[in-house]
């Protein structure tokens, strides 16, 4: 690296990949590295942000998890000095599922490796002897893929439904909730996702012991995980700039010499003031007029923008976008979640320590944070915290009361839940999320080709996130974080 200045590096985005690349930077290369991380937001956190309405309730962007193989995770949060452990509630390894045919709840147990997970799955009492049967022909009969023996990547053109029940899965497992939560990587993706994108997950969760268990935030994310971050950011010397959005870049040839940054109109966020039922953004999220400027003093530039808001980048450029590698990027898509929390007076009367699937959706998941969040937990204004995520895909048209109503209809029909009625409800909100900079990655069928790797061929640009190709490979905060981690590296080894 030059001896005479430091390699100066702009980070876009502070969400958990921006976090983990701005942090690498610093700590492989302090006092030969200046990183200033610029985000749209108000609060860091990108899609795993969450924020207070204007009585202090904690409201998130989706219903967020530590699952046991975030390694890298874990080891940047303990670097910033959060206590990781003090500061998750478990879930022990169970998840519940409501299954219609049968009008009850189940609860599966994943903890260790991949024979215990069939194990385990073969102990669901959700699903029929011939069901069980189908499904440890299944796993055994392709036994290679999911251990992590065989190649995996040309099963991204085969959706996960098609591809088990080509395999043996008898058609009345695929209408079961546990079936759909997997199809669909738990809650977010409107239809199938890939079967490379679902391997790719199973061997990452069967890997070692309690891999699978998984851990809830005990309070808002940002303010636990996040900020935290963020400030050992700016202990070792990092300059964090909020209300950017990036809108822009300027380029020589294959250089990036320009980043064209606004201010933004609430930053794309909620507002802890916004009303229920006022507009949201239903698209780009507008810039204030006048506040745009250039940006030239770095050398290297990394993204962490999500695919959906890389997108929105220079239109109309198509020098920029006519480079083959950027031009793929325009054929991903992203997915709209949707949130709903609702503060009871009643508790719910039964022992869930996962979350619940398998609800009539488009809200198909159910958490109670009222024994999760700290604050919560002694308060005796609420009986139960809960909070309902989904995506909105096919339902965009229905009102917040009408996803009310739907909630408390699927409360009704769980065991332990049958008091939470409208009569005692203290306050509801419902989170939707527009903009393209809160969606999710879609993994569909045949997306794994346009994927970009963490290199663009434009000299200084890189690219990090979920959504871009790395280890893990999968889209999760842990799957972010690693990409962050892997950017950084690029960035040092090619200034080097």
């Amino acid at each position: 690296m030059s001896e005479t200045r430091p390699v100066r590096v702009l980070v876009v985005g502070g969400g958990p990949a921006g976090l983990s690349a701005a942090t690498r930077l610093l700590e492989r290369g302090r006092g030969r590295v200046h990183v200033r991380l610029a985000t749209m937001g108000h609060h860091l956190g990108g899609k795993a942000s969450s924020w207070r309405d204007a009585e202090g309730r904690i409201v998130e962007h989706g219903q967020h998890v530590v699952v046991g193989w975030y390694r890298e995770m874990k080891a940047l949060l303990g670097r910033a000095g959060v206590d990781a452990a003090s500061r998750m509630v478990s879930n022990g390894g169970h998840t519940h599922f409501y299954e219609p045919r049968d009008g009850k709840v189940h609860s599966l147990d994943l903890k260790r490796n991949p024979f215990h997970m069939l194990a385990s799955g073969l102990g669901y009492s959700g699903l029929t002897a011939g069901e069980k049967a189908s499904v440890a022909s299944f796993f055994l009969g392709n036994l290679g893929l999911f251990l992590g023996v065989q190649d995996i990547e040309d099963f991204d053109d085969v959706c996960f439904t098609a591809f088990a029940l080509a395999n043996g899965i008898k058609p009345s497992l695929v209408q079961t909730s546990i079936f759909r939560a997997g199809r669909t990587a738990q809650l977010n993706w409107p239809g199938d996702i890939s079967t490379y994108s679902l391997l790719k997950a199973t061997r990452m969760v069967g890997r070692d012991y309690k891999s699978a268990e998984y851990s809830f935030p005990d309070g808002g994310m940002s303010e636990r995980y996040w900020q935290p971050i963020g400030d050992y950011f700016a202990r070792l010397g990092g300059e964090l700039v909020m209300l950017n959005k990036l809108i822009a870049v300027e380029r020589d040839g294959r250089k990036i010499t320009g980043a064209v940054f606004a201010e933004p109109h609430s930053a794309g966020h909620e507002q802890p003031e916004h009303p229920r039922g006022a507009p949201r953004f239903e698209g780009q999220v507008p810039v204030k007029p006048d506040s745009r400027r250039v940006v030239r003093d770095f050398d290297h530039l990394i993204s962490t923008l999500p695919c959906t808001a890389l997108q929105e980048l220079n239109p109309g450029d198509a020098g920029f976008w006519g480079i083959p590698e950027l031009a793929a990027v325009r054929r991903l898509r992203g997915v709209r979640p949707l949130g709903l929390h609702m503060w009871h007076r009643e508790p719910i009367r039964g022992r869930y320590p996962g979350a619940i699937g398998g609800l009539d959706g488009p809200l198909c998941y159910l958490v109670d944070n009222k024994h999760v969040y700290r604050e919560y937990r002694y308060d005796p204004r609420y009986g139960a915290a809960l909070h309902f995520v989904g995506q909105e895909t096919g339902c965009e048209q229905w009102s917040d009361e009408q996803l009310l109503q739907q909630c408390l209809d699927n409360l009704a029909r769980i065991p332990g839940c049958e008091r939470l009625s409208r009569d005692g409800l203290l306050h509801w909100q419902v989170v939707r999320h527009h903009t393209p900079d809160k969606q999710y990655f879609y993994t569909e069928p045949g997306i794994q080709r346009f994927r970009p790797h963490i290199r663009t061929p434009l000299a200084n640009f890189f690219l990090a996130g979920d959504w871009v190709r790395n280890e893990v490979d999968f889209p999760c905060m842990e799957s972010a974080i690693r990409c962050g981690r892997a950017a950084a590296d690029a960035v040092l080894e090619s200034a080097a």
